[in-house]
This record gives structure tokens, C-alpha cells and sequence, in this order.
């Protein structure tokens, strides 16, 4: 859709067009060359200068650090830094002085161009060591000097050949790679859709410009939609993870067959319930519940029906709790342990005489047949100083009372 049927011409071929038609490659030889040329020249007429200065130099230096005259030896070394050729003087005594002058901006990490030993007036043994370097300019300046006159045409012609170019290149790519950049840096994800428009003169070609241009906009057109879709997919993915974690966590502390807590749940909320109880002062209460003579359906009728019992229990108690206050659990096997926040012993004593009566008179259907069924209870309160083993002690002390007692009743912890 953003395809232009105009011949393509890069912007390097235009620029390279151009540059053949005004400069011209031998005039660039020749320019090399006499540049060349002139630089030798002037290095070896400036090494011949700096031995000539040094030679020169040198008694007056050995004289003045044999007689030990500070002054005298520093006003030669400034001397020496002030002509155009040096850049920097440093003069090292034997007797460990040191004397330097010259541009302080000098670098003198580098070695210097000459290094000459000041031999003593009288021995053998030198006084000191002269090291010279060069002023970093001073080389170039004799050279532009010297082909000043020859190269002054090519100068002016590469002054115009610049000045064109850089003129190209500010309308060309400059500018035009300017606005992209401002565009990409100003586009708000709400705003994809704005569309990349460059000011440039009229052209009847394309270049690497509209090439860009086509393939933001093509990209801006393949975001959005990837976008959209990202959204949807991101929603439904999150939707679906919730879900599943939602239902990891439920059937990670729900017992399968019969829909209630299982007993992890009781080991990690119950000493809560303990401690939030003993912190306020509120009364809590358990419940142990015991399907009577489950060994017998279970052995006598088959594990399915036993299976629909717990079932039929485990439904019958999760209808008649407070929720979400209360909660029960599967303690194992026909065991069931309903846990009352907020609730006394005479409190849970009722409830628990109410749930043995609605247990005793719905009978289990099995396979067409009507199992009678009952439940024996133990309740206990929670006591003050009392932990979690000690509760469900007392109330499985009292489930086992109730039960020694003939079943199908409720026994209460005093």
C-alpha cells in the first residue's frame, strides 16, 4: 500500500555526481603530492635548524651548570623555548635540578624530538641533558607557508566543493533524518496511527529518505495491529491464569470427595483462629463428627456407598455453617471437624445437636436402598492458655465419650 513506482537514485550517488563534476580526481593527486613533497622538505630544513640551535647552545649550557649559576642556565633555556621552532625546553642538572620553559599545555609524556648530553667544561663526566620538542604547530605552519602559492586554487576549489556538500547534506539527509527523529521521539502508543510527513523540496525520484519513511509507516501499520491483538490475548491469557489459580488453590486445600476442607487447612488455620481468639478475648468452639458404624456400610454395601455417605455428610455440614465464619473440614477418614469462631460451648453444643438430629433423619440413598445413618459429636471451647493439640484432644475425648456412650449423641467438654 506504500509502494511508489518512481526510479529509485540514492542520495551517495548524487553526492558523488556531484563532487566528480567540480573537483576532478587529478587535481586531489596532485594536491597529495605537493603536500607531500613540501612536508619532507620542511622536516629535514627543521631537524637541521634544531641540531644547529642545540650545538650552538650547548657551551653556554656547560659553562653555566659547571659554575652552578641558576639564573644564567634559565634565561638560556627560555631563550631557547622563545624561538618558533621549539616548543619546549627542559634542561636536566646532574645535581638533580631541573629548568623548563615553552608552552605549558605541552605534552610531555612523549619523547622529545632531540635529547643531547651537556658535556663538562673540564672530565668526561656530563653536567646535565638538554631534551628539545618540537612546537606542535610550527612544522605545519612552514608547510602551509611554503605551498601556500602553489595549492591556493585547490584551496578555494575544495572550499566550494565542501560548502556544496555540506549544503546537500543538510537538505538531503540532515534535516529530512532530523524530523524522523523528532517524530519517533514525540509518538505517543495512542497515537500510531499519526502519520510521518518530512518537508522536502519536490524531487522526481526516490531516495534512502523515502525508503525510511515508507518503512515507518509500514512498521506504525504492523504495531498497531500487533497491539490490538497483544491486548486481547494478554486479557484472555490473564483471565485463563486467574482462573487456574484459582482453582489450584481450591483444590489444593479442598478435600475431592466430599467438597470440604482438608486437613492441611486445619494445620494452617486453626492456630490462627487459636491466636485470634486468645488476642480479642472471643469465644471459639470445635466440633468432632463421627459417622457411626461407617466400617459396616462401607464393608457391607461397597466403598461406593460409603463414598456417597461422606458425600451426603460432608454437603449436610457445609449447609448449615455460618459461612464464610465457619468452616469444617475432613479430619480423615468418617471424620469431620467443624471449627465455630465466634461461638461458646453452649453455642456449639446446640449446633451440634442440630446437625446429629438432620443427619439421623436423612438416610443415605445407595443403589435404590435407604441407608440409615447417624453421627456421634465431641465439642470443646477453646481454653485461654490452650493450643491447638490440647483442643482437639478434649474434643476427641469427647467424641470417644460419646461414642462409648452408644453413638448418635452429642458429648460436651465442661
Amino acid at each position: 500500500m506504500f509502494q511508489n513506482r518512481s526510479r529509485f537514485r540514492s542520495i551517495a550517488a548524487t553526492l558523488i555526481q556531484r563532487i566528480v563534476w567540480l573537483a576532478g580526481g587529478c587535481l586531489l593527486v596532485m594536491l597529495v603530492l605537493q603536500g607531500w613533497l613540501t612536508f619532507r622538505e620542511t622536516q629535514l630544513r627543521m631537524d637541521h635548524a634544531l641540531a644547529e640551535i642545540a650545538d650552538n647552545s650547548l657551551p653556554m649550557l656547560s659553562v653555566s651548570l659547571w659554575d652552578i649559576e641558576p639564573e644564567v642556565v634559565q634565561r638560556q633555556v627560555n631563550w631557547l623555548a622563545s624561538l618558533p621552532e621549539i616548543g619546549r625546553v627542559r634542561v636536566l642538572a646532574s645535581t638533580g635540578q631541573t629548568f623548563e620553559a615553552g608552552a605549558l599545555a605541552m605534552d610531555l609524556r612523549g619523547e622529545p624530538l632531540r635529547t643531547l648530553e651537556i658535556p663538562a667544561p673540564q672530565g668526561v663526566k656530563p653536567v646535565g641533558r638538554l631534551e628539545l620538542w618540537v612546537e606542535p604547530g610550527y612544522q605545519a605552519e612552514q608547510v602551509l607557508h611554503d605551498t601556500l602559492g602553489i595549492v591556493a586554487g585547490y584551496v578555494l576549489f575544495t572550499v566550494l566543493l565542501c560548502l556544496l556538500v555540506g549544503w546537500m547534506l543538510r537538505r538531503d539527509l540532515q534535516r529530512p533524518m532530523q524530523q524522523i527523529a523528532r517524530f519517533a521521539a514525540e509518538l505517543k502508543p495512542q497515537e500510531l496511527s499519526r502519520p510521518l510527513l518530512l518537508e522536502r523540496p519536490p524531487r522526481d525520484h526516490q531516495d534512502e529518505i523515502d525508503l525510511v519513511t515508507q518503512g515507518f509507516a509500514q512498521l506504525q501499520s504492523d504495531l498497531r495491529s500487533h497491539i490490538a491483538n497483544l491486548d486481547q490475548m494478554v486479557a484472555e491469557r490473564t483471565q485463563q491464569l486467574e482462573r487456574l489459580i484459582e482453582e489450584v488453590h481450591r483444590l489444593s486445600i479442598t478435600d475431592a470427595l466430599t467438597g470440604c476442607y482438608n486437613r492441611r487447612v486445619i494445620e494452617e488455620r486453626l492456630p490462627a483462629e487459636i491466636e485470634r481468639s486468645r488476642r480479642y478475648a472471643r469465644p471459639l468452639s470445635v466440633i468432632f463428627v463421627d459417622i457411626d458404624h461407617f466400617k459396616t456400610i462401607n464393608d457391607g454395601l461397597g466403598h461406593a456407598a460409603g463414598d456417597s455417605v461422606l458425600r451426603d455428610v460432608g454437603a449436610l455440614l457445609l449447609g448449615q455453617l455460618r459461612t464464610p465464619v465457619d468452616w469444617v473440614a475432613r479430619y480423615g477418614g468418617e471424620e469431620f471437624l467443624i471449627v465455630l469462631p465466634e461461638s461458646d460451648l453452649d453455642h456449639a453444643s446446640r449446633a451440634a445437636n442440630r446437625l446429629r438430629e438432620m443427619i439421623e433423619a436423612q438416610p443415605v440413598h445407595v443403589e435404590g436402598r435407604l441407608v440409615p445413618m447417624t453421627a456421634s459429636f465431641g465439642v470443646a471451647q477453646c481454653g485461654p492458655d490452650e493450643g491447638v493439640a490440647d483442643l482437639l484432644a478434649r474434643a476427641d475425648a469427647m467424641l470417644y465419650h460419646a461414642k462409648t456412650e452408644g453413638r448418635n449423641r452429642v458429648s460436651v467438654s465442661g
